[in-house]
């Protein structure tokens, strides 16, 4: 099935899907309803508060932040960069206030190990009270996610500027911001918070096609959300198809055994022994 299979309500424009493909990122100013902001924030702070107290803490169940994987403000734009169908790989949440500490360069592209693009994967960073330059600050380096590398590449820049990155500390509340997974981002910290909240979602998404690694709990969350209702009467079921992802886990150990050398060898050795058996 593809993205025109369904009604899409939310349709991003040429310009900026070619925006995306350059640079790696969208930023969506202040495009949830307060009604919505209000009630993820609402989970957040209960979510906040179960986490203190050994309660709840499966994301899934919470009445407004599981639907969020499937709200349609965000899907029906992430639909457009796909082009074709997609499943969802996570959701976390919480909010940072005074004194958080910062998080250096990194990408979060699920690839093992890191040596191509050929599929897409986003993040979608929500801010629900929006950024105001304080607490921390979002840094991204543009068209970072054109090239292949480990995801700590520049970890050793902490979150100092880079050339050509940009600071993203003022956003309205109910802002979202769709970044490529392979983007090299940061959070730099700030002072202030004392009467601030850093209320801080993300959601992914993973392009069909291939499989993606994924946590051993990411078949039971999405089945959960089905079960839930959160495909909302079945328009958004694909979102939530499980048989696009593998569990690292499985393959580590024999992939460390192998990793040695160039792999290409490997697929050589394949290639040859088909030959051989297709001429016996």
């Amino acid at each position: 099935m593809t993205n025109n299979e369904f009604e899409n309500s939310y349709v991003l424009s040429q310009a900026e899907v070619d925006r995306f493909n350059s640079e790696g990122y969208l930023i969506f100013n202040g495009f949830f309803d307060d009604n919505l902001t209000q009630l993820l924030k609402e989970d957040v702070d209960q979510l906040m508060v179960n986490r203190a107290t050994n309660g709840e803490t499966n994301i899934m169940v919470f009445p407004a932040l599981g639907p969020l994987t499937s709200e349609p403000t965000v899907v029906d734009r992430v639909a457009n960069l796909m082009g074709t169908t997609f499943t969802h790989h996570h959701i976390h949440a919480r909010w940072q206030g005074e004194g958080e500490s910062g998080v250096s360069w990194h990408h979060d592209y699920e690839q093992m190990p890191q040596t191509n693009r050929s599929h897409l994967m986003v993040h979608v960073f929500i801010y629900l009270d929006g950024l105001n330059g304080e607490i921390g600050d979002l840094l991204v380096l543009p068209g970072s996610h054109q090239r292949i590398m480990a995801r700590d590449a520049f970890r050793q820049f902490m979150y100092d500027d880079l050339p050509g990155s940009v600071t993203i500390d003022n956003l309205s509340p109910g802002s979202f911001i769709i970044v490529h997974s392979a983007l090299q981002h940061a959070r730099r910290p700030k002072p202030g918070g004392e009467t601030f909240r850093r209320y801080f979602i993300d959601t992914s998404y993973c392009q069909h096609g291939i499989l993606w690694p994924a946590g051993r709990r990411l078949c039971h969350l999405n089945q959960m959300a089905i079960d839930l209702g959160w495909d909302r009467n079945g328009k958004y079921t694909f979102l939530y198809d499980n048989s696009c992802f593998f569990d690292p886990h499985d393959y580590i150990e024999k992939f460390n055994t192998r990793n040695q050398g160039s792999l290409a060898l490997y697929l050589t050795k394949e290639i040859n022994s088909k030959h051989k058996g297709t001429k016996a």
